[in-house]
């Protein structure tokens, strides 16, 4: 995988936002997609966000597996809200469900490329390795706006996520009452819409935390393995 990234100067200041333009590129094959269905309120999460974790020293990491926690709601009133937590989070995990990709809704939940995966409760490693090849994908932020280009004919859902990194909270209340939890890959900004090799995305300025990183990647329509995936860290 190639990802070049241009910096450029930007009109955009003052936001939990980078104050550069920048671009990332993959024209070679697509990275596993990692999703973790998590919540600070679930006492059997913090071991499989530390799974998650680990992964941030991978060499493969967003070329080879682009990791990522949606924290979830249904946990909140059950003793502890987090504060990552969003409703729409929720959602996309039940969506998945509907979808037949999973067994049920329930915390840690792991998706891997769409698929439900249930081999961390067996303690296996997180498996990711590199798709077929697809054409040039390219992601383009500039202030709020992220640009969205794709060099293949297909109709797709382009996604996108903002991640935050190197996170800790004191849990006060609920299952994990008295830890220290530490969190990477925290998504605070997600979006999907479906179209054909452009698409156009505006973040959100005022994120619960810094985004560190981005990812984009574009799955088929009905689901499945994605198609061409793009990921990197952001400069301040």
């Amino acid at each position: 995988m190639r990802i070049a990234l241009l910096l450029l100067l930007s009109v955009s200041m003052g936001t939990t936002l980078p104050a550069l333009a920048q671009s990332f590129e993959n024209s070679s094959s697509p990275a596993t997609v990692v999703e973790l269905f998590t919540s600070e309120g679930c006492s059997s999460c913090p071991s499989a966000e530390a799974a998650l974790n680990q992964l941030k020293e991978s060499d493969g990491l967003w070329t080879q597996v682009i990791p990522m926690a949606f924290h979830v709601d249904y946990w909140n009133d059950i003793g502890w809200p987090d504060r990552f937590s969003k409703p729409d989070f929720s959602q996309r995990q039940r969506q998945k469900v509907s979808q037949s990709s999973a067994s049920g809704v329930y915390t840690p939940g792991w998706f891997i490329n769409d698929q439900e995966w249930r081999g961390f409760f067996a303690r296996q490693s997180v498996p990711y390795a590199n798709g077929p090849a697809a054409s040039v994908l390219k992601a383009s932020v500039n202030g709020n706006t992220l640009r969205v280009d794709y060099a293949g004919n297909e109709r797709l859902n382009a996604n996108f996520a903002l991640l935050a990194m190197g996170l800790t909270t004191e849990v006060k209340r609920g299952e994990n009452r008295g830890k220290t939890l530490e969190h990477e890959f925290v998504v605070v900004d997600f979006d999907a819409k479906a179209g054909q090799r452009h698409w156009q995305f505006v973040l959100d300025e005022d994120t619960i935390e810094t985004p560190s990183a981005i990812a984009v990647w574009l799955t088929p329509q009905g689901g499945g393995d994605p198609i061409q995936t793009v990921a990197g860290w952001l400069e301040p």
